[in-house]
């Protein structure tokens, strides 16, 4: 693949700076993130392709800026990746009064689309991914009451709810975008080696546990870049699965989804919420017509 533009949400470590560093080369890449020593340096080892904007994108006021920025400088978007993410398990609240988990990993997602797919079709993106937890979560019969996120849920189970919303809204989108420029893909990463499990806020006994499981399965816990290989598939159009189902496997295969998440009742009823929520944080800057 050569000479595209990407933009990668959550991109100065883990899964979207392996990506990055993989496209670099031949193609223009615009990373996003909050770490500005690690975003510089990818922008500095090569000039004329890399470039970095230090921002916290579980902030929604920040994501139209953003989006300005890639388009002023890039032009034509072809494709977008969403790798940000947090999880902590003792609940926190951005300034905007959103859970964090689900700010950063289903709220600013679904903003960053919405702008990007506001233009005419022929100047969308190519190409959406969502890297999340595809089909990992059975959603539960009462899902939508979390809907926006109850003041007395963990940020833990935040990053849960956000994870199944995920697949809610990439069933829906696909839907939505059928016969289409854009296709949207939401796909489970699996167990792979990024500081946001390793840097994850858990209580000590939790964290230990979890690292006693991952030494077991050690062998089976890729490298971001190992994982970056699958993505790269997608974009080069070398995964015929991506072009047919919404959610992906951490093995690269197309998956139907729980049927909970394929109700389209619930579906139609976390977008309407989602909108709402997403306008009333961003006031005079509220999107006015939606997919």
């Amino acid at each position: 693949m050569r000479r595209r533009t990407i933009v990668i949400i959550g991109g100065t470590s883990g899964i979207g700076r392996a990506l990055a560093e993989r496209l670099v080369s031949e193609n223009a890449v615009l990373i996003v993130g909050r770490s500005e020593d690690k975003g510089r340096a990818f922008a500095e080892a090569s000039p004329a392709n890399a470039h970095f904007l230090q921002e916290d994108v579980s902030l929604l006021r920040q994501v139209p800026g953003v989006v300005r920025h890639a388009r002023d400088l890039l032009g034509q978007i072809d494709f977008v990746v969403h790798t940000a993410d947090s999880i902590r398990t003792k609940r926190l609240d951005t300034s905007e009064g959103l859970e964090v988990s689900i700010a950063a990993n289903f709220y600013s997602r679904v903003l960053f689309n919405q702008l990007f797919l506001s233009e005419p079709e022929k100047q969308r993106p190519e190409r959406i991914i969502h890297i999340a937890l595809a089909g990992a979560h059975t959603p539960a019969k009462d899902f939508i009451k979390n809907i926006p996120v109850p003041n007395d849920v963990s940020s833990f189970k935040g990053h849960t709810i956000g994870q199944v919303a995920n697949d809610f809204y990439g069933l829906l989108m696909r839907e939505k975008l059928d016969g289409q420029t854009t296709k949207l893909n939401v796909l489970n990463a699996g167990a792979v080696a990024t500081d946001i499990r390793r840097n994850a806020q858990f209580p000590g006994p939790l964290k230990l546990l979890i690292n006693a499981v991952e030494g077991l399965i050690r062998g089976r816990i890729r490298t971001p870049d190992n994982y970056a290989e699958m993505v790269m598939k997608i974009l080069n159009g070398e995964n015929n699965d991506a072009n047919t189902h919404a959610l992906m496997n951490s093995k690269g295969k197309g998956i139907t989804g729980h049927k909970r998440a394929n109700d389209p009742e619930v579906q139609r009823l976390l977008y309407s919420r989602t909108t709402r929520t997403i306008d009333s944080v961003l006031g005079d800057q509220a999107i006015g017509d939606w997919l």
